[in-house]
């Protein structure tokens, strides 16, 4: 058997993030059907990282303002987001997620860990871990910072 060559390793792993999307949206769908795949996003960026700004999430997400403007005021509709000033600048809101919200995270996050396990249950723990220090010595990297 001939050695993959690293843009097979790199399609592979391409592959295996859209299937844990695909799993992921589907699942989710089936149990919150009235949450879009961006809304999903939102709150897992915004559960991940307080004291993000619309335009931090705009930046992230490559979406127009305007959009996001209406993805967030649906969800903060519904009672999943609020916005309060930041302790920095207090003409900047920085967006939090309600209690709601948080209950929803919650969710989201164990839907994503059930997905991951399945998709991985395969790979030895050595092999996950090193894959994890190999993408953070390489975020580093790529941030500046130095390892």
């Amino acid at each position: 058997m001939t050695s993959p060559s690293p843009i097979d390793v790199f399609d592979a792993l391409h592959e295996l993030l859209h299937v844990f999307r695909i799993r992921v949206r589907t699942r989710l769908e089936s149990l919150h059907p009235e949450l879009t795949l961006n809304e999903m996003r939102v709150l897992i960026h915004t559960g991940h990282n307080q004291d993000l700004t619309q335009k931090d999430l705009t930046e992230r997400s490559q979406t127009d303002k305007a959009q996001m403007a209406r993805l967030l005021a649906s969800l903060e509709d519904r009672g999943l987001l609020g916005r309060t000033p930041s302790a920095h600048d207090k003409r900047v809101r920085c967006l939090r997620l309600t209690e709601q919200g948080k209950t929803l995270f919650g969710q989201l996050r164990d839907l994503q860990h059930e997905v991951a396990s399945e998709l991985l249950q395969d790979i030895p723990m050595g092999t996950q871990a090193q894959i994890l220090d190999f993408a953070g010595l390489h975020k580093q990297k790529s941030s500046g910072a130095k390892t």
